[in-house]
């Protein structure tokens, strides 16, 4: 009897616990499914986020697929802004060797300079000295023909007969001019420079030669007194790079031209011609291209010209 009591407390022991844990484990069952339901929200929402997370990747990608080829087109501009580059480098690098040039031409032209200032003053002084001497020597002239006065009243009319005898001889040498077959030869020149000279007709107006007397310096023409064949011959020397073109001209037909490059300063350019004349023929330089020449006070730009011999 007294086992069967143990038994029933133990029993009702047995039962309260079993009530205690199915009332917990109720419990703990209706906060899974508190869970459960709040996973399923989570899973709901993280389905909808990952649909827009997969546009935002396919967008992304669409954006890379565009980023990628935007490299690809950079990358080719580098490479042509990188040949560019080296384009530039190498003009930059041609400019500086002109620049050099023209550093050193420039510090030729002012020694040249420098020296021809010399070579001046030092000729203004010996023309000073010789206009003295001049006047010295008109002052000493004008006293002896002060003494001379009454030996040139004696000599009047032997005077008088040298005259006539040198205007007969002036007569002589005008025959002679009009000869069509005799020597004509001559050579002009230019003794000063000009930086802006640039078209019309080269005047050479200094004489050096002019046998004949067929080339006037001061329309800078040559005219034939005869028929004949004759040579003509141009030298000239451009100014500083400014380029310099010539043409011998027969009755305003260019026959001839020269030329003097820029490449360097003071080039000098020559031509030679052979023509065929008519009396009263005319044969000049004339202009061409570019502007200014060079000369010297010792000419370096000259014309001339002279008949061969029949």
């Amino acid at each position: 009897m007294k086992d069967m009591l143990t038994l029933q407390e133990k029993l009702t022991v047995a039962e309260n616990m079993i009530s205690t844990i199915q009332t917990s484990t109720d419990h703990e069952i209706s906060e899974l499914k508190k869970e459960v339901d709040i996973l399923r929200t989570d899973n709901s929402f993280l389905k909808n986020h990952s649909a827009f997370c997969k546009n935002d990747l396919e967008k992304l990608n669409e954006n890379l697929d565009n980023v990628t080829k935007s490299v690809t087109d950079v990358k080719v501009e580098v490479r042509y802004l990188t040949i560019t580059l080296f384009d530039i480098n190498d003009r930059y690098r041609e400019m500086e060797k002109l620049v050099q040039y023209f550093n050193v031409s420039t510090e030729n032209i002012k020694s040249e300079i420098a020296d021809n200032d010399h070579k001046q003053s030092a000729a203004l002084l010996e023309l000073k000295t010789q206009h003295m001497k001049t006047i010295e020597n008109i002052h000493n002239t004008t006293r002896a023909l002060k003494a001379d006065v009454n030996q040139y009243q004696m000599d009047h009319l032997k005077l008088s007969a040298s005259v006539s005898s040198l205007e007969l001889f002036r007569n002589n040498q005008t025959s002679i001019k009009c000869d069509p077959k005799q020597e004509v030869a001559f050579t002009a020149a230019v003794t000063s420079l000009s930086t802006t000279w640039n078209s019309g007709t080269l005047m050479f107006d200094v004489i050096i030669t002019n046998v004949g007397n067929g080339y006037n310096p001061r329309s800078g023409v040559f005219t034939s007194p005869g028929k004949g064949t004759y040579v003509f011959y141009v030298s000239a020397l451009e100014y500083s790079q400014q380029y310099l073109g010539l043409e011998i001209v027969l009755n305003n037909v260019s026959k001839v031209r020269l030329i003097g490059e820029s490449a360097a300063a003071y080039q000098t350019g020559t031509n030679m011609v052979v023509l065929n004349l008519q009396k009263g023929d005319s044969v000049w330089v004339r202009h061409h291209r570019g502007k200014g020449y060079y000369s010297h006070s010792i000419p370096v730009t000259t014309f001339s010209g002279f008949l061969l011999p029949s």
